[in-house]
């Protein structure tokens, strides 16, 4: 009886095994999918820089935006090392995964802003009123927002199954003065 007494403690505290292997999931499959697509856009990014038909409005922002997705890989390595950190129970691993997925979501949408105005300023202005424009050069659909909902839509799943995984406590019992 004691034994299922300190599993029962055990299990409570650190959610439930299933919890925290589909969270690890979860967070190895976010990591590998951004690196994946962090490391194609530096490619593309790199062959940009090296082509002499970069317009001079953007030149300068070019190696910015390659920084950006630099500190992306630094969070997605962070996101695949706090998955696996999920795996093995430790006690930092679900709010370490937590808070690197919601920081690389915001670099993600930063990134997204900061893409969408060097397509505006290569186009003058123009692009946000124009009608017939690539869907690819929209604001809300640049490279870098499109991982961005992806690293939301993860970690919404992550941040649910962290909720819904952890163990209800029993409510305090209220005193007699209350």
């Amino acid at each position: 009886m004691g034994e299922t007494e300190s599993m029962a403690a055990a299990g409570t505290a650190g959610g439930s095994r299933f919890s925290r292997i589909l969270m690890g999931i979860l967070g190895l499959l976010l990591g590998f999918l951004m690196i994946s697509a962090t490391l194609y856009r530096l490619m593309e990014v790199g062959s940009a820089l090296d082509s002499s038909e970069i317009p001079d409005e953007i030149a300068g922002s070019i190696p910015t935006l390659q920084a950006l997705f630099y500190l992306v890989a630094a969070f997605c390595l962070a996101v695949i090392i706090s998955s696996i950190a999920t795996f093995i129970n430790s006690a930092w691993a679900r709010k370490a995964l937590l808070g690197s997925t919601g920081a690389m979501f915001v670099l993600l949408v930063g990134c997204g802003i900061y893409e969408y105005s060097i397509i505006n300023e290569l186009y003058g202005g123009h692009l946000a009123d124009a009608e017939e424009i690539p869907w690819r050069m929209k604001p809300m659909t640049t490279f870098s927002m499109l991982m961005a909902y992806a690293s939301l839509f993860f970690g919404g799943l992550i941040w649910l199954i962290d909720y819904l995984g952890r163990g209800r406590g029993e409510a305090p019992a209220a005193k007699d003065g209350d």
